[in-house]
């Protein structure tokens, strides 16, 4: 219900939604503040041969063209929203809108975000670089979206198309995985679930 009011608003009501989206973010920010001072600390028990951190404004520029250089294909099952430097500068300033990034050095080369509201709830959704897909990243990023989560006391959800093999596969690895319903687009709505440590291996 939260995910089709969101859009709803979002693609009818863009003032309102805007409005709405500031004071998500003031009260999120304020309520879930001190667990928020935890995230760099997950982002970097996370890295090793990739590093994780916080996607800062600075990277709105290199994460546009990152967004670029992926074949169109890339974005079949990839549209939480635009993909412009203005549109990342102003997600990445939204401190409800949790955007994190796995560089190779310097080189970005997965993004993934947590969309997170004042109800406890949030979305997630994740994107690895085409030359680096089977190395693992889309699985750990799904492992450091599930550590925030838990750290912050926040629910995930998502939508999965059933015809997305590889997202499920590296859900199902990291996640127990619950299918709240299907979407009228045949999209499953689902609900990520912390997985025991011994599941994982």
């Amino acid at each position: 219900m939260l995910y089709k009011l969101a859009h709803i608003l979002r693609d009818r009501f863009g003032f309102l939604w805007n409005i709405i989206e500031w004071c998500n973010a003031f009260v999120f920010a304020l309520t879930h503040g001190a667990a928020l001072k935890k995230i760099p600390g997950i982002l970097e028990e996370c890295s090793g041969q990739y590093t994780l951190r916080l996607a800062a404004p600075a990277d709105a520029a290199p994460l546009a063209t990152f967004f670029a250089e992926q074949p169109e294909e890339a974005f079949e099952f990839f549209k939480p929203h635009a993909f412009d430097e203005k549109t990342l500068s102003k997600i990445i300033r939204n401190k409800a809108f949790l955007t994190f990034l796995v560089l190779d050095g310097e080189k970005i080369v997965g993004y993934f975000f947590l969309r997170c509201f004042v109800n406890g709830k949030s979305f997630r959704g994740k994107i690895v670089d085409y030359r680096y897909r089977g190395k693992g990243i889309a699985k750990l990023e799904g492992l450091a979206m599930t550590k925030v989560a838990e750290a912050t006391g926040i629910r995930m959800f998502g939508t999965i198309s059933p015809d997305n093999y590889a997202s499920l596969a590296s859900s199902k690895a990291v996640n127990e995985t619950r299918i709240v319903e299907t979407l009228d687009n045949g999209y499953y709505y689902i609900e990520y679930l912390p997985k025991n440590e011994s599941e994982q291996k």
